[in-house]
């Protein structure tokens, strides 16, 4: 089954690769071929980390980057270059696309740790158990709360 679930997902992304063929813009297939790469880049990290790594809010973020952010800000960029905005607003729509990713997956990460697993869809600690929230805890247990940190602890009455 999990064979089946690849090659549905290597179908799936060759599809893409036609679709983003044929829009004729290098510039945008570049910036989406990164985005596959960071997609690996930041699941291998997730994979790979050290216990180290594990309590870095910089390696957390930029492992969140690689696999939620890039995406979108990425996305914001080419919609931006094929509306054929200039490079400053393609530089802004990626900007506003990074933040909006890395929100999105600190929420979710922070979701993941008072929801339920009913209204997660998912159980709930799962991602904690893969220490992808780690880094915040151990911020807080240190008292050097990162920005972030604070945000999260504040949104949520944590």
């Amino acid at each position: 089954m999990v064979q089946l679930a690849v090659l549905a997902g290597d179908f799936l992304l060759s599809r893409a690769c036609v679709a983003l063929a044929s829009l004729k813009n290098t510039e945008v297939v570049s910036l989406l071929a990164t985005v596959v790469e960071h997609l690996v880049t930041g699941e291998t990290m997730q994979m790979t980390t050290t216990s180290e790594q594990r309590c870095s809010m910089e390696y957390y973020l930029q492992k969140t980057y690689y696999k939620t952010a890039s995406l979108i800000s990425n996305s914001c960029k080419s919609i931006a270059l094929l509306a054929g905005q200039t490079a400053e607003v393609s530089m802004l729509a990626y900007e506003y696309g990074k933040n909006l990713g890395l929100a999105y997956q600190l929420i979710d990460d922070v979701l993941d740790f008072i929801g339920t697993s009913a209204s997660l869809g998912k159980g709930s600690l799962s991602d904690i158990r893969h220490y992808i929230l780690r880094p915040v805890l151990r911020t807080q247990q240190l008292g050097g709360m990162h920005p972030i940190s604070m945000l999260i602890f504040h949104v949520t009455g944590m």
